[in-house]
């Protein structure tokens, strides 16, 4: 019995001794990122790495107002820092030598990597990124046009941070299914997939007209005036590198052929050719990718159905009648066909990249036959032949059927 207790003595004193504190961290001694940027830039010759990240600073943070104005109405409640490096992780660790707390990175939420980054090649950043124990794999991945650090400069117009703004930007996608959202998770499982090439959230910024936006295509980050942000299209990627970017439409269009479309807006000609006259409101849609192999032959099917609204009718004229809703529907399936086949065209023939993750799906449907064709898919795939069938249905007609004639 008496063992029994000492034991039991001991084995509570080993327990104890492995408790404690040994690697905490005191909040007010640490410095918390809200976002991260990585660019490659040439300094005295050399390519070197530039890692740039926003930091809270909880005084300035705290005494904001109501509104999101300070008290003091001069301090802002971040700061940018910059740093360079040989290699991304002694770049990071750079940032201490601007810094009067330890750098703290697992809140950031938003990762951008700049252009020239890029087009270099993602594989080197991701490899840092996965073995860091302090970013988080749900956290958002952004592709810049021009340098991550001139996204980081930007001041932000609603939200008190700018995190909190791109973050909000980020999670409204769906609403409109233009941009192609990813976090760092899905990003490195497509980089490292068989027969799929990756693709980002493209984030650019924009001079910001008084009374609106400027228009698409107008950014720039040297004219004179203010600035903002927006995501734009999507990032495409090919064996790890930036191939392109797919515009607002393409990116529509990808969405539906690879089933993340959510929601959207399709304008439709419906009485004339000339005039978008009807707004289908696309509610759920589907799709689905099956790929067949005759022979040596190979080509894939993509089946969409999507499901939808009459949002706004810009005529007097039916809507409300079984025949035109028929017509309705059929040009909806034809104008989401058009934007799929659009993405596809870009994605075969210009970048060459499987976005739409046809190889992938090869290999599942045929292994055996994905292992003749594996080493040759770069060639393969611009060549093969895809068709795409859509099926749109009209569910509702809004709170009115046919548009009241105004006297």
């Amino acid at each position: 019995m008496s063992k029994r207790f000492v034991t039991i003595l001991i084995i509570v004193f080993i327990l104890f001794s492995f408790t404690g504190c040994w690697s905490r961290r005191e909040i007010e001694k640490l410095a918390m990122a809200t976002m991260i940027g990585t660019d490659k830039v040439t300094i005295d010759g050399q390519e070197k790495w530039m890692v740039s990240a926003t930091f809270i600073k909880p005084r300035d943070l705290a005494s904001q107002g109501p509104l999101g104005g300070n008290g003091s109405g001069s301090d802002k409640p971040t700061v940018l820092v910059s740093s360079i490096g040989a290699t991304a992780w002694e770049a990071g660790r750079n940032l201490t030598a601007r810094l009067s707390r330890r750098e703290y990175i697992s809140h950031a939420n938003i990762f951008v990597i700049g252009e020239r980054l890029a087009r270099d090649g993602v594989d080197q950043i991701i490899d840092v990124i996965l073995r860091s124990k302090d970013i988080r794999l749900n956290t958002w991945v952004l592709v810049a046009k021009g340098q991550a650090l001139d996204i980081l400069e930007i001041e932000p117009e609603l939200e008190e941070l700018l995190s909190q703004e791109v973050m909000g930007i980020v999670q409204n996608q769906p609403v409109a299914s233009e941009a192609f959202t990813i976090d760092i998770k899905r990003f490195a499982n497509q980089l490292i997939t068989p027969g799929q090439d990756a693709v980002a959230s493209c984030i650019e910024v924009f001079e910001r007209k008084e009374g609106g936006q400027s228009q698409p295509g107008n950014s720039s980050a040297n004219n004179s005036g203010q600035k903002a942000v927006r995501l734009v299209g999507t990032a495409v990627f090919r064996k790890g590198k930036l191939a392109g970017w797919l515009n607002n439409e393409e990116t529509k269009g990808y969405l539906y052929g690879i089933g993340r479309a959510r929601q959207g807006i399709i304008s439709l000609s419906v009485h004339e050719l000339d005039k978008k006259d009807v707004a289908f409101a696309m509610t759920r849609a589907s799709s689905k990718i099956v790929p067949k192999v005759e022979g040596d032959e190979i080509s894939f099917i993509i089946d969409i159905k999507a499901e939808g609204d009459l949002q706004q009718h810009d005529d007097t004229r039916p809507i409300a009648r079984p025949d035109v809703i028929k017509a309705v529907e059929q040009k909806a399936a034809h104008e989401i066909k058009a934007l799929v086949e659009n993405a596809l065209n870009k994605a075969q023939n210009e970048f060459e990249a499987d976005i739409f993750g046809f190889g992938n799906r090869l290999h599942k449907r045929y292994p055996q036959f994905w292992k003749q064709i594996q080493q040759d898919w770069r060639e393969i795939y611009p060549d093969i032949k895809v068709t795409v069938n859509v099926e749109a249905k009209v569910r509702r007609t809004g709170m009115i059927t046919d548009t009241p004639a105004v006297n």
